[in-house]
């Protein structure tokens, strides 16, 4: 099954497309699902976000807001929406020198949905 086919099935949670638009993540990688999944495989790979866990944890918040920048850019190049958008309310509250609780929070809640509904993709993509 490929990813159009599986994103019009029924088979994925109703607000799945607000946390992964795997069209338009298709669409930047020239349309290769292969090259998709791996960079998907990737993400959930990530250690990232536990640096940024830490790097706030310990105060650093020029190094967190450094990371959390990053992360959007990963967010955004695999379409990743939910996650992208509170990355960049939390991005610009850490570059303000602020570390905002429910903003954080928002934001890891976005990570943990996230990762679990690109697990779910790729475990339908590749059964």
């Amino acid at each position: 099954m490929n990813i159009a086919e599986l994103t019009g099935s029924g088979l994925l949670p109703l607000d799945f497309s607000e946390y992964v638009d795997a069209g338009e993540g298709i669409k930047r990688v020239a349309g290769n699902q292969g090259i998709y999944v791996r960079l998907l495989k990737s993400y959930l790979s990530s250690q990232e976000f536990d640096k940024l866990k830490e790097q706030a944890a310990s105060g650093d918040i020029g190094a967190a807001a450094a990371t959390a920048h990053g992360i959007k850019g990963i967010a955004g190049n695999l379409s990743l929406a939910r996650l992208y958008n509170t990355t960049i309310e939390f991005e610009g509250q850490l570059k303000q020198g602020a570390f905002g609780q429910e903003t954080s929070e928002l934001f890891f809640q976005a990570h943990e949905k996230t990762k679990e509904y690109v697990g779910l993709l790729i475990e339908k993509l590749e059964s």
